[in-house]
């Protein structure tokens, strides 16, 4: 008895195991969500704006909720509260948790926010702080 009790009790189990679903992506940040390379840096050479090369790997994913991530899928340190996405504001709030790296020795720089010129597969991401000469480029991935 207990036998069939067990072969019942089987496919109760396997039913309640569902897939994590990743929830579709906020409106505002739907093109923006996924994994950005940096493939340049803006910088001024004799009073001109040029892109330079990087010459390090590093990456940024955008999660569908507009959280910043790094490689690792952390919440790098000081990262900003909110995105200008094309010109729309964008106030980020985390619908699912998320893990930091540890910023305990870490002095940030005040970012209220990033100013993100997306056009297909380019992001030209500028800090949004009063200084517009550092800006970076990225490609999807």
């Amino acid at each position: 008895m207990k036998r069939y009790l067990y072969i019942l009790a089987i496919p109760l189990f396997l039913l309640n195991c569902k897939k994590d679903e990743v929830p579709d992506p906020l409106p505002t940040i739907k093109e923006l969500v996924g994994r950005w390379r940096l493939v340049a840096t803006e910088t001024t050479v004799d009073g001109e704006k040029v892109w330079e090369s990087a010459t390090a790997s590093y990456y940024l994913i955008f999660r569908f909720d507009g959280v910043i991530l790094n490689e690792n899928g952390n919440r790098p340190c000081c990262t900003p509260g909110s995105l200008i996405v094309n010109g729309v504001p964008f106030t980020i709030k985390p619908l699912a948790p998320v893990s930091s790296e540890f910023c305990g020795n870490v002095s940030c720089l005040y970012m209220p926010n990033l100013i993100l010129q997306q056009n297909a597969d380019t992001l030209i991401v500028t800090p949004g702080i009063e200084n517009p000469h550092y800006r970076s480029r990225y490609l999807r991935e």
